[in-house]
C-alpha cells in the first residue's frame, strides 16, 4: 500500500511539476528581462547625456584643432611661398633685362648699335618703373663692389657703396651680394632692414639675387616677412570666418590684446573686447584669454554675450580654446548648453518610448512562450507517465537478470584470481624446484660414486630444506599479498639479502656469476617475504640474461643497498648488455615476456612492481654504462626506492 502511495506521488510530480516549473521559470525570466531592460534604460539615459556632451566637446575640439593645424601649415609654408614669389619676380626681371640687352646690343635696321651705358640705363629704366605688392616691391641692381646701381624707392642710395653696411643685428648683408657676383650664381639672404616709411623700426626681410653676366651685376628684390604674413593672415582669417558646422557652430578668434579677428557677427570683427562684460559682470574675453594662457588646450564654461539662435535666451556655453603662439592668436569654438539639453531631452523621450515598447513586447512574448510550454509540458508529462509505468515493469525484470549476472561475475572473478595465483606460484617455484633437483642430483651421484664431500652433501641437503621452506613460504607470501590484514615487520636489509643469497647462491656459482655486494645495515619496516620475492625475481632475470653470454666472458651482478636521506635505495645491475630500447618500457607489463620458448609467463616483474608499490615505494629500470676494474660494461639496472619512517 505504501509503495502504491509513493507511486501515485511520483506520478503526480511527473504530471504537474513541469507545468509548475515552466510557470516559475517564465515569471522569473520575464521579471529578469524587465529588470535588465529598465536597468539598461537608466544606464542609457545617463549615457546619452555623457555621450552628447562628449560628442559636442569632441566636435568643437576637432574644429579648433583643424583650424590650428591649417594656420600652422600655412605659416610653415609662408616662408617657402615668399621665397618662391620673390625668386619668380627676379627671374622675370632677369629675363626682361636679358631681352633688352639682346635687342639693344645688335645693329638695328638703321645701322645703329647702342653702347653698353645706354643699354644699362634702358634696363634700369625698365626695372625701376616696376613697383608691386601695393608699392612695397621693387627691383634693385648692385655691382661687384657693393655699390647700389638701382634703388627705385630711395634714389639717394644709388651710386653709394654699401659693402660695409650692417643690418640691425650687425650682419653685413651686402657681402652676400658681392659673393653671389663672384660665384656667378643666385642666392637667398635674410636680414633686418628699415622700411622706407619707418626708418626707426627694422623688420626681417628676405631677398633674392641673380647674377646678370653682361654687366657683372646682380638683379634682386626682397619682401618684408611681416608684410607677407599680414597678407597671409588676412587671407586665412577670411577663410576661417566662413567656417560653420552643426546648428550654431562657428570659430571665434582674438589676439591676446582682445581684438576680435573672427566671429559669426561680422560687426564685432576688429573691435577690442578686452574690457567687455557679460551679464554676470565678468570680463569674458579677458578671462578666456588668461585661461588659455594658463591652461592651453582646455574647455572653459561661461555665459556668452551672444547666441546665434535668437529664440533661445539662455547663453550658457562650453568652449574649447587654444593659442597659436607664433602669432599670439586665440582660437576657440563651443556649444550652447541649452541647445544641447534640448537635443538630449528629445533623445530621452524617444528612448523612453522605445523602452516601453520593448517591455510590452517582452511581456507579450513571455505569455506566448509560457502558453506554448504549458501545453507541451502537459503532453510530455503524459508521455513520461506512460513511459514510467513501462520502465517500472522493465526495471523489475532487469533487476532479476542483473542479480543473476552479478553472481556469475563474482564466481568468474574468483576463478580468474585463483588462476592468476596459480600462475604466480608456478613462476616463483621454478627456482627453488631447480635447487631441489640439483641438490637431489648431487646426493644421488654421491651415493653411486662418492664424489662429494660430507660438507657438500650437507649443503645440498640444506639447500633442499631451504627450498622446501621457500616453497611453503611462497604460498604464504602470495596469500598475504592479497590479504588486507597482513602486518609489516622490522628487519635489516642486510639480513634480507642474506636470506635471498641462500636461495639462489648455488645457481649463480654453477653459472660462474660473481655477485659484488655493497650492502649497508639499514633497518626497514615493511613486508620482508614480499621484498625477498622481488629481489629473487630481479636477480633471476639478471642470471637468465648473463648465461646467454659466451662461457669465457666474465659475468657480474652488482648490488648496492644504501641509505640516502630518509630513503633506502637498492640498485641491482648486471653486465648483460642491457634491455633493447624498443621493449624496455614494457617489461613491467602483465604477461609481457621475451622467454616464451623457455616457459616465461611475464608475471614476475609485473608482480614485483606491484609488491614494491604496495610497500609505498618505486621500482624502475634503465640501461647504464659503467667501468669495473678498468673495463667498460653495459647492462640493465633495476632501482628500488623505499621510504624509511
Amino acid at each position: 500500500m505504501k509503495n502504491l502511495d509513493n507511486e501515485k506521488y511520483i506520478l503526480n510530480i511527473i504530471k504537474y511539476s513541469p507545468i509548475f516549473l515552466v510557470l516559475i521559470i517564465s515569471i522569473i525570466t520575464t521579471q529578469l528581462f524587465i529588470y535588465e531592460r529598465n536597468h539598461s534604460f537608466n544606464n542609457d539615459l545617463k549615457q546619452i547625456e555623457e555621450t552628447f556632451y562628449k560628442e559636442n566637446e569632441d566636435k568643437v575640439k576637432e574644429e579648433v584643432q583643424k583650424v590650428y593645424a591649417f594656420i600652422k601649415e600655412e605659416k610653415e609654408k609662408s616662408e617657402e611661398n615668399l621665397k618662391n614669389e620673390i625668386r619668380n619676380r627676379v627671374y622675370e626681371a632677369h629675363q626682361m633685362a636679358t631681352n633688352i640687352y639682346e635687342k639693344e646690343s645688335t645693329i638695328d635696321e638703321n645701322g645703329v648699335k647702342h653702347s653698353k651705358e645706354h643699354i644699362f640705363e634702358t634696363i634700369k629704366s625698365a626695372l625701376g618703373g616696376i613697383i608691386y605688392n601695393n608699392g612695397r616691391g621693387y627691383f634693385f641692381i648692385d655691382d661687384e663692389n657693393g655699390t647700389k646701381l638701382l634703388q627705385p624707392l630711395n634714389e639717394k642710395l644709388e651710386g653709394v657703396n654699401l659693402s660695409n653696411y650692417k643690418d640691425a643685428n650687425g650682419y653685413q648683408f651686402v657681402k652676400k651680394i658681392i659673393t653671389t657676383i663672384e660665384n656667378k650664381n643666385e642666392a637667398f639672404d635674410s636680414y633686418y632692414w628699415y622700411k622706407a616709411k619707418d626708418s626707426s623700426s627694422p623688420d626681417q626681410k628676405i631677398s633674392f639675387y641673380k647674377y646678370f653676366e653682361p654687366f657683372n651685376v646682380v638683379i634682386g628684390t626682397g619682401e618684408y616677412v611681416k608684410d607677407f604674413e599680414d597678407e597671409l593672415k588676412s587671407e586665412l582669417l577670411e577663410k576661417i570666418r566662413n567656417i560653420r558646422f552643426g546648428k550654431d557652430g562657428y570659430i571665434f578668434m582674438y589676439d591676446l590684446d582682445g581684438n576680435t579677428l573672427s566671429h559669426y557677427k561680422k560687426e564685432l570683427i576688429g573691435e577690442n573686447r578686452i574690457n567687455e562684460k557679460n551679464e554676470e559682470g565678468r570680463y569674458l574675453i579677458k578671462e578666456i584669454i588668461e585661461f588659455a594662457k594658463e591652461k592651453d588646450n582646455r574647455f572653459i564654461s561661461y555665459t556668452s554675450t551672444v547666441n546665434p539662435n535668437r529664440l533661445i535666451k539662455n547663453r550658457d556655453k562650453v568652449s574649447y580654446v587654444k593659442i597659436f603662439p607664433e602669432w599670439n592668436w586665440l582660437i576657440g569654438s563651443g556649444f550652447y548648453v541649452k541647445n544641447l539639453n534640448d537635443d538630449i531631452e528629445k533623445r530621452k523621450v524617444l528612448l523612453k518610448e522605445s523602452n516601453e515598447k520593448a517591455i510590452n513586447y517582452i511581456i507579450y512574448l513571455s505569455l506566448l512562450i509560457t502558453t506554448i510550454f504549458v501545453f507541451i509540458s502537459f503532453y510530455v508529462s503524459k508521455i513520461v507517465k506512460d513511459k514510467f509505468k513501462n520502465y517500472k515493469i522493465e526495471i523489475e525484470k532487469e533487476i532479476e537478470n542483473t542479480l543473476e549476472k552479478e553472481k556469475l561475475l563474482i564466481q568468474q572473478s574468483k576463478m580468474a584470481t585463483m588462476g592468476e595465483m596459480i600462475g604466480n606460484i608456478a613462476h616463483q617455484w621454478k627456482q627453488p624446484l631447480s635447487v631441489i633437483s640439483l641438490s637431489n642430483g648431487i646426493i644421488k651421484l654421491n651415493r653411486e660414486f662418492k664424489s662429494f664431500s660430507e660438507e657438500e652433501i650437507e649443503d645440498a641437503i640444506k639447500g633442499i630444506d631451504d627450498s622446501v621452506k621457500n616453497l611453503s613460504s611462497t604460498i604464504d607470501d602470495f596469500r598475504n599479498f592479497f590479504n588486507p590484514n597482513k602486518k609489516e615487520e622490522s628487519f635489516d636489509i642486510k639480513d634480507a639479502f642474506d636470506k635471498t643469497f641462500k636461495l639462489i647462491d648455488s645457481q649463480f656459482k654453477y653459472n660462474d656469476i660473481k655477485i659484488i655486494k655493497n650492502i649497508q645495515s639499514v633497518i626497514i619496516d615493511t613486508y620482508e617475504n614480499e621484498l625477498l620475492q622481488t629481489l629473487i625475481n630481479i636477480l633471476k632475470n639478471a642470471k637468465d640474461e648473463l648465461i646467454k653470454k659466451d662461457i669465457n666472458e666474465k659475468k657480474f651482478i652488482f648490488i648496492d643497498a644504501i641509505k640516502e636521506d630518509k630513503k633506502l635505495i637498492i640498485r641491482i645491475k648486471d653486465n648483460a648488455n642491457g634491455i633493447p630500447e624498443d621493449i624496455i618500457d614494457n617489461i613491467f607489463g602483465a604477461y609481457f615476456t621475451t622467454k616464451e620458448e623457455t616457459g616465461g609467463t611475464g608475471i614476475g616483474l609485473y608482480m614485483s612492481k606491484n609488491i614494491i608499490e604496495h610497500m609505498g615505494g618505486t621500482l624502475s629500470v634503465s640501461n647504464v654504462e659503467y667501468i669495473h676494474d678498468g673495463i667498460k660494461y653495459k647492462g640493465a639496472q633495476f632501482q628500488i626506492v623505499l621510504i624509511l619512517y
